[in-house]
């Protein structure tokens, strides 16, 4: 079941976010409502465990390392709310308890440089869009 969850986070989820994250227009709120169903789905998938496997981190924890990491230094970076405490509780709860996991917290990158980073990335994107049209 671990590889079913993994493979549904990194060809399903995780491009789903970016899109719903980077992309300018009406084709963001598209991408907005493509992302939410996915995350219900994890949403669904966490209730009544601590992390995806049960009690302690496991590889389906660490595969959606995008979403329980990246996916808020994004959203802070472009501005957009699409994991959000009050729509995915649960999913936001288990990024905290992932996030504050110590052998998960030393390997994370400091997310000042994360939010840094996308900022200048979102910047080109909207700039190149903006020329475009």
């Amino acid at each position: 079941m671990a590889r079913f969850w993994a493979r549904f986070l990194d060809e399903k989820c995780v491009p789903a976010l970016w899109k719903s994250c980077m992309s300018v227009g009406p084709e963001r709120e598209k991408a907005h409502e493509e992302a939410r169903e996915l995350l219900s789905t994890l949403e669904g998938e966490l209730k009544g465990k601590k992390f995806f496997g049960g009690e302690t981190v496991g590889f389906v924890d660490i595969v959606a390392v995008f979403v329980g990491y990246w996916v808020g230094a994004i959203q802070e970076a472009v501005g957009v709310n699409v994991l959000t405490e009050d729509e995915f509780p649960v999913l936001c709860k288990w990024a905290e308890e992932f996030q504050n996991c110590p052998v998960i917290k030393e390997t994370l990158p400091p997310r000042d440089n994360l939010v840094a980073f996308f900022k200048a990335h979102h910047e080109k994107i909207t700039s190149f869009y903006k020329n475009k049209v």
